[in-house]
């Protein structure tokens, strides 16, 4: 009989040596809510610290976030975080420092809200436009998405292109949304059904990854150094 010997286990870091590989980020992307801070909550200061030892190693730290550039602002300079940001899952690139919206992929949502009217009949709309403010056609609570929304006539939220529209539903499933999404011809969809089932609808390529390349871009990051 063999006996199979089993190899010593060996840590992957021990605390205080180097690290075993030859490779450094250039760019540390974090997303807030219940990741950097617990929904609508604080940083914890052990996070803060963090960051700002990345920060003075050297390394670019950003956030790329669902949240609207009005609440992703107070967030990011709690963080130590001047520079640019992701916004609106991709919709949007901003500068904390200045607090200027840098690129925005905006759409025209009336094709969307009629179709999607006869087949939510309770929908209720919400967009948001470049500068992270929504409009709606029914009042609600827009928790961490934004703090500035105001209730407009469907006609006024559909005037200019929006970087993103937001359905809400009293009825909705997730087999409704299915529906939704394969009647529209979308290539895929996010939602999520709580208490109110929502639906974020943005243009085909529009995503936190693909706008943090513009920051790579626009920093001249290498994209394959980044965590």
């Amino acid at each position: 009989m063999t006996q199979t010997q089993t190899p010593e286990q060996v840590p992957l870091h021990i605390k205080g040596e180097p690290l075993p590989i030859n490779w450094r980020p250039e760019l540390i992307c974090l997303d807030i809510d219940d990741t950097l801070a617990k929904y609508m909550g604080s940083i914890a200061h052990e996070a803060v610290d963090a960051i700002e030892r990345i920060i003075e190693a050297g390394i670019k730290v950003t956030l790329a976030t669902g949240r609207s550039i009005s609440t992703t602002y107070p967030i990011a300079r709690a963080a130590g975080i001047e520079d640019l940001i992701v916004c609106s899952n991709g919709g949007i690139l901003a500068m904390v420092e200045i607090e200027k919206v840098m690129e925005a992929v905006t759409f025209d949502p009336v094709e969307a809200i009629e179709q999607i009217m006869g087949l939510v009949p309770d929908a209720v709309f919400a967009v948001e436009d470049t500068k992270g403010h929504f409009f709606t056609t029914h009042m609600f609570e827009t928790g961490a998405l934004g703090v500035n929304i105001r209730e407009v006539e469907l006609a006024e939220l559909t005037a200019e292109p929006v970087v993103r529209l937001v359905v809400r539903s009293e009825s909705a499933t997730a087999e409704t949304y299915g529906a939704v999404a394969k009647s529209l011809g979308f290539h895929s969809v996010v939602f999520g059904i709580d208490r109110i089932s929502w639906m974020d609808i943005a243009p085909q390529g529009v995503n936190k990854a693909n706008m943090l390349k513009e920051v790579c871009a626009r920093r001249q990051i290498d994209p394959t150094k980044t965590i």
